[in-house]
């Protein structure tokens, strides 16, 4: 038998747990906005390829350790010359659904404000390695140059800003075109480019992450700890009473 106050309680109690994990899922889904975009993110290979593919467009090698951190990783081989746009290293495709398709759709409307990879590669000296995000029909952000050295794992990191600290051109959307590529990417992909250095080399790649604005999980943080208050505050009471 249950005391008619406690059953009243316990189901205010239940009613407002509700209330807040309906919050919590909201917010959640304010961030996964289009297509299958997740956010954050974090590609770690830890079982496969993920369907990435290298720039020749066949399916990356794997292997189960030697990553970042020392878990799985993926890699490839690239021949590098000293003329064009670049050598094509990997590829994050939406139509070989890499990674579950966890990178495509809106990043404007879904909170994306970081894109972070870990590169590494055993040329010679230094290589300039850069993202390509890409919306398709030629429109896509080509991020700056990051001088990689080699035989080490590089962390490149590309916030999600309109500013040519982040991305040198936009492609076929033109100068204006940010909003226009971020509004639908579909692949992403890492390009190596070089003037003074021809060769194939190998190339391995880690943890692809896609990282929100930091008050994205501020207000989820903020949900949970006030779930948790509330659960052990009417705990508390509970025991309190005869």
């Amino acid at each position: 038998f249950v005391p008619q106050a406690k059953t009243c309680d316990l189901l205010v109690f239940l009613m407002k747990v509700r209330s807040y994990l309906i919050l919590l899922v909201a917010l959640f889904a304010a961030t996964t906005k289009a297509a299958a975009l997740i956010v954050p993110f974090t590609e770690d290979f830890s079982t496969g390829n993920a369907n990435w593919l290298t720039g020749s467009s066949v399916g990356a090698t794997w292997s189960a350790t030697g990553g970042v951190d020392d878990g799985g990783y993926i890699s490839a081989t690239a021949t590098m010359t000293t003329t064009g746009f670049g050598a094509p290293l990997f590829r994050g495709n939406a139509a070989s659904d890499a990674s579950g398709d966890a990178f495509v759709g809106n990043w404007l409307s879904g909170g994306v404000a970081l894109f972070t990879a870990f590169i590494k590669h055993d040329a010679t000296q230094a290589l300039d390695i850069f993202a390509r995000l890409d919306a398709g029909a030629g429109s896509a952000a080509s991020s700056v140059f990051f001088n990689v050295p080699a035989n080490q794992w590089f962390q490149m990191s590309i916030p999600i800003v309109n500013a040519p600290t982040s991305f040198q051109s936009y492609g076929a959307a033109g100068p204006a075109g940010f909003s226009t590529v971020f509004a639908n990417i579909q692949n992403v992909q890492i390009f190596a480019a070089t003037n003074s250095l021809s060769g194939t080399y190998g190339f391995s790649l880690d943890k692809v992450s896609s990282v929100p604005e930091p008050g994205i999980l501020g207000m989820l943080g903020f949900g949970v700890a006030l779930l948790v208050w509330h659960c052990a505050r009417c705990r508390k009471t509970s025991l309190q009473r005869p």
